[in-house]
């Protein structure tokens, strides 16, 4: 019987695009997990304020919702820019001329912070208390917005593991 000694990768081999990529889809998985959380926390207040018929407590909701807004904003914002400056140049190093399909995902963040910031503009814009038909259409600049992002995150960590895995096949 063989003995396998577990092979030891060498400080250059480590710092090979390949392991980078690797661990950088690996950090857009836990990212993608954690805003997927909060983006269903956003979700289900804005499906709460939707729901409300009492003014005060709507109005109130509204305001829970603002904050829990900004603080998913901040985090998507972040994520986004750790894409745009690392992961897309990383990946179009490697894999070249098919990256244009996050030209179209990087346009989708926009569209959904687009909505993300329509809602901010029109809850700090609003004259409180805010109507029920004006607490309709924030709330669905947020739907509108969970909606692109829900679908972005899986189909960007799907495609990136679909290429990351036929480059592997080959070697590279």
């Amino acid at each position: 019987m063989t003995d396998h000694i577990p092979y030891e990768i060498t400080p250059q081999e480590f710092n090979h695009p390949l392991y980078q990529l690797n661990e950088a889809i690996d950090r857009l998985k836990e990212e993608h997990a954690l805003l997927s959380e909060g983006l269903q926390e956003v979700y289900a207040k804005a499906c709460e304020v939707r729901r409300e018929t009492d003014l005060l407590v709507l109005n109130y909701k509204l305001r829970t919702l603002r904050f829990t807004v900004l603080e998913f904003r901040k985090a998507l914002v972040e994520h986004s820019n750790w894409e745009e400056r690392e992961l897309f140049p990383m990946a179009a190093w490697y894999f070249g001329n098919e990256m244009e399909v996050f030209t179209i995902m990087e346009h989708e963040h926009e569209q959904a912070l687009f909505r993300i910031d329509c809602f901010l503009k029109m809850a700090s814009e609003k004259p409180i208390p805010v109507g029920h038909a004006d607490a309709m259409q924030m709330a669905s600049q947020l739907l509108q917005a969970y909606a692109l992002l829900k679908n972005h995150f899986n189909e960007e960590e799907e495609i990136l593991v679909a290429f990351a895995d036929r480059s592997n096949a080959f070697g590279y």
